[in-house]
């Protein structure tokens, strides 16, 4: 289950946090390097990834104004000139929690924190959160990757498997050599297929549409 989206407004007060207060942060999504490839739904594929512009005064141009606001109006623009996307707060991607020194913690929507003492443990709804990513995707928020800027990572993974390639391996580097290697082959049929790919490595069957009668 995800937390409620903060969209900018107010929102009703949770168990206070014992962390220390934080900024609302912008999502931002370069389609040249912010690209993770994970198994999702059945299928290997790629999806987006995101740097995090804070709200804070100071920080990557952000400016103060009077009474002790800020405004990133400016830092966003010049982070879209420098090729990212910056995706509205309307997204509902981000939610707050109050803090035990007063002001809010921000996270995403898919981190949910709990309590234990004094410590704060974060559990991350990874599959909802991979599925609002792809969705982004298919509703054209972002654009699918470019096939081309993919070799980059293809490469990257490459290097990867190549360190390990004809080593005397532990059993468990031995395992995690082999998925790495799985994962480079997922990423080339990738590249081949034009798109996602199921676990045996062939392009998955199209979603049949039910017609009205």
């Amino acid at each position: 289950m995800t937390n409620q989206p903060w969209t900018g407004g107010d929102v009703s007060k949770t168990s206070a946090l014992p962390i220390k207060p934080n900024s609302p942060f912008w999502y931002m999504h370069h389609p040249n390097t912010c690209w993770e490839f994970i198994f999702h739904r059945e299928k290997w594929m790629f999806v987006p990834t995101f740097r995090r512009l804070f709200e804070l005064a100071g920080v990557n141009g952000v400016r103060m104004v009077p009474r002790g606001g800020t405004d990133s109006q400016m830092a966003r623009v010049r982070m879209m000139d420098n090729g990212f996307e910056v995706l509205e707060w309307d997204l509902g991607y981000q939610t707050r929690h109050m803090t035990r020194s007063g002001g809010f913690y921000y996270s995403s929507i898919w981190d949910s924190p709990k309590v234990i003492g004094n410590r704060v443990v974060w559990k991350v709804d990874t599959k909802s959160y991979n599925d609002w990513r792809v969705e982004l995707m298919e509703q054209g928020v972002i654009d699918f990757p470019d096939l081309d800027i993919l070799s980059f990572f293809v490469d990257m993974q490459q290097k990867r498997v190549e360190r390990n390639e004809g080593k005397n391996m532990t059993p468990r580097i031995q395992k995690q050599y082999n998925k790495d290697l799985e994962r480079l082959e997922m990423m080339k049929k990738y590249i081949d297929i034009g798109g996602p790919v199921t676990k045996d490595g062939t392009k998955p069957k199209a979603k049949k549409v039910k017609r009205d009668v």
